[in-house]
Parts: structure tokens; sequence; C-alpha cells
């Protein structure tokens, strides 16, 4: 959204004159003084090698734009302890990047702007191509406060040369929890495991599978429901069998992803755009990488989808142009991470990521299927509580000592999240 400026007939004279040694002209001055671009700083937790990738991106916008020059301050460590400070400072910075757990607890207090209005009345990014399962995460009360550039589906990456090496198909698209449980049964074998996972499947997927949540789309915790006790049970049933899935301790110990590069985890779930095959290609290449949509339960099939937006603060003093910039912003990282959260940029993952290209199908499927979590305010610590009283006595296996009642440990957690939430 690039603003031209009009130069009248007058102002094109004044130039001219300074440039003929009129100095200190006071028209000459003023120009000067209305040409000057605003200083917007963006907060990131990049790495070494994102924070220079993303300069690359902000110094081309920066030498595209007459209304701003864009700043970046990287935190690496400890990003939303010092990002709160700086709030409670009122020294934010103008734009920051916030994953979308943290978002309904910035609009909330006030920190971030909601850009509802402002997004109406632009045509840079058509809001309407976001995929709703990214957009939807950057959203409070009916209102916007940022823009997805990043929405990044949980898939099963699997060991394709070890299910030819067991005679077993390999995943269909509609498969189930069922069915993948039966094959990872199949696969554990001669020191190798089916499954494995210490908490990177979310027990959430297994509960929207049977149309549960743990929080519903209203906000009310619904930990200790029906439908979704019965996609928690099918949770602990696959994590707590040792004929499919790694225990959690070797688990834990050895690591998911090392485990199966190094060939002894068959099945892992990861992030779409994960180095996976970059890093079984490293290690020797000893098997060819697969990957398939989440399994569905009996109800749905959906995955978890995990998203960031860059959102513009409340106290940045220039307001419209720090819009002006996260519009420009948003549009360049459409182009830079992989998947983007709009359905325009779906062709071009193998472009960006050859690495991703035999997955593409899967990968835009995946996308389609995909939610983030009903956030609220208090998100950090009702997952806290969830891990504490849920997720890990599952994962688990009751600590080791096994008979997991999981309708007991959903009650609690239900109970813990009444009151969090004072429901």
């Amino acid at each position: 959204m690039k603003r031209i400026r009009l130069i009248s007939l007058l102002s094109v004279i004044v130039i001219a004159l300074s440039l003929l040694g009129a100095c200190g002209n006071e028209s000459a001055s003023k120009s000067e003084s209305d040409n000057k671009k605003v200083e917007l700083q963006i907060a990131t937790w990049a790495n070494e090698k994102e924070a220079k990738e993303f300069d690359e991106i902000i110094n081309k916008l920066n030498k595209e734009s007459d209304n701003y020059e864009l700043k970046q301050l990287v935190i690496p460590q400890d990003y939303y302890t010092k990002i709160q400070t700086m709030i409670a400072g009122n020294t934010a910075p103008d734009l920051m990047w916030l994953a979308q757990e943290y978002i309904p607890a910035y609009a909330e207090n006030g920190a971030v702007m909601d850009i509802t209005n402002q997004l109406n009345n632009q045509d840079e990014i058509d809001m309407s191509d976001y995929f709703d399962g990214s957009l939807d995460t950057a959203k409070w009360e009916g209102k916007t406060y940022g823009l997805p550039w990043i929405g990044q589906p949980y898939v099963v990456y699997y060991n394709k040369t070890l299910f030819e090496k067991n005679n077993v198909d390999e995943p269909k698209e509609n498969w189930t929890w069922d069915a993948f449980h039966e094959i990872a049964k199949k696969l554990t074998k001669d020191g190798v495991y089916g499954f494995a996972n210490t908490g990177s499947l979310p027990s959430a997927v297994l509960a929207w599978g049977e149309g549960g949540d743990l929080v519903s789309k209203d906000g009310k915790p619904a930990a200790n429901a029906p439908a979704t006790v019965k996609g928690l049970e099918k949770y602990y049933e696959i994590s707590s069998d040792k004929s499919s899935t790694m225990p959690y301790e070797e688990a834990n110990s050895l690591g998911v992803e090392q485990g199966f590069v190094n060939g002894e985890i068959a099945m892992m779930v990861g992030g779409a755009n994960d180095d996976v095959e970059k890093k079984v290609k490293e290690a020797g290449g000893n098997f060819e990488v697969g990957m398939a949509v989440m399994p569905a339960g009996s109800k749905e099939q959906k995955t978890f989808n995990w998203t960031a937006s860059t959102l513009v603060s409340s106290q940045t003093k220039n307001k419209d142009v720090a819009f002006e910039a996260l519009v420009d912003i948003t549009n360049a990282m459409f182009d830079w991470k992989v998947p983007a959260p709009v359905r325009s940029k779906a062709d071009k993952i193998a472009e960006i990521n050859p690495y991703k290209e035999y997955a593409l199908d899967i990968i835009k499927k995946s996308m389609d299927i995909s939610r983030g979590f009903n956030n609220l305010p208090q998100q950090n610590e009702l997952g806290g509580k969830q891990w504490e009283t849920l997720d890990s006595p599952i994962i688990t296996n009751n600590n080791g000592k096994g008979n997991l009642d999981v309708q007991k440990v959903a009650d609690e957690t239900q109970e813990a999240f009444e009151s969090i939430l004072g429901k």
C-alpha cells in the first residue's frame, strides 16, 4: 500500500532553487521535513538465520516506501517477558510478532490495535483468501487484531521404507485413528516403534475428531464433555500401548524427531514445514520420508494449526503508517514462510521449500482441515494446567504406573479450567 506524494509546482521550484545553492531557504527545509520517513520498530523472535532473511525483506520494503523505515528488534530469548516489560514501560515496539495463544490477552489488555475497520478499507490483502483456521486465531470477540503470516498444519511424517519392508499399506487420506493405531502395531518390531509422542500431537486433535473440545467456541470449559473424553480415551489408548508406541521416558530422552531420523520411530507428528526431510538426507538419507494428513475421529478430521501474526502496538505514534507497514510486511512474508496462511500461495510451497514438493497435496489438504485452539486471555494458564492434570498423565501413562482413569483426570481438568475462568 504505497502512497505517492503529489509535489506541487511551488515545491518543485523550491527544490530546484535549493539545488542551485539557495541553502537556508525556509520552504526547502519544510519540504525535507515533510518527506522524512517515519521510523518503525518491529519486534521478532527470529533466530540468527531468520533475522538476516527478515532484514532482507524489510530492507526491500524500506526502499519501496515513501512513508516508513522499518527496523527489526530481535529478541531471541524471553521474548514475551521482554515485550510485556516494554509495554509496561510505554516503550513498546510499533509492530510485534505474537503466537496465536497470546493474542486474546494482548487484545483484552489494550496492548494492540483493533484493525478491523482498516482491513475493511484496504484492498492490498484479500481477507477472503485466508484459511479460516489461520485468520480466526488473530481475532478476539469478533474483532481482528493481527495478520497471520504463517499457518502451519500438523501432519504425520512416516518412514516409507519401513512401510514397504513390512508390507504395510501407506496411509490413505481418510484414514482413522484406529487405522493409525493398527499400523503402528505392525511397524513395532526389530527395535523400531511405530509411533512416539512427547506432546507434539495435541490431545485436542483427538477430542476434535469426536466432536469435542477442551474449551468450547464460546469460551466455556468442556474438558469432561462426553465427546471430549471419548477422544482423550483414544489418545490414552495409543499413548500407553507399548506394542505400538515408544514409552514416554525413552522417547523424551531420545527425542522424537531424532528417533525418526535415526529410523527408530516409524511415524511422528510435526509441523508441515519442519525440516524433517532435510535432516533425514543430511543423516545419510537411509530411507524415504512420506507425509500424511492427520487421521480422523468418528465425527471429524481435524488437525492443529500453528499460527503467528504481526500486530500493531496501541502505543505507536504513527497508527496509519504502522498499519500500512503491517500490510506490506504481511504480503512480503507470504512468499517467505511456508505454508502461507492464504489459499493463493499454496502452489508456491514447493518453490519456496523444494523439500516439500512431494507433499504439496497433503499440505493443502491439511490446511483445509486445520484450526487453532479457542484461545482465551487466560490461555497460557489454561495450557499449563492442561499439561499438568491431563496431557502429561496421559502421555506418560500415569507417570509409568498405568491404569489411568481418563474420566477422572478430565474431571479434574474441567474443575481447574472453571476455577481459572471463574465459570
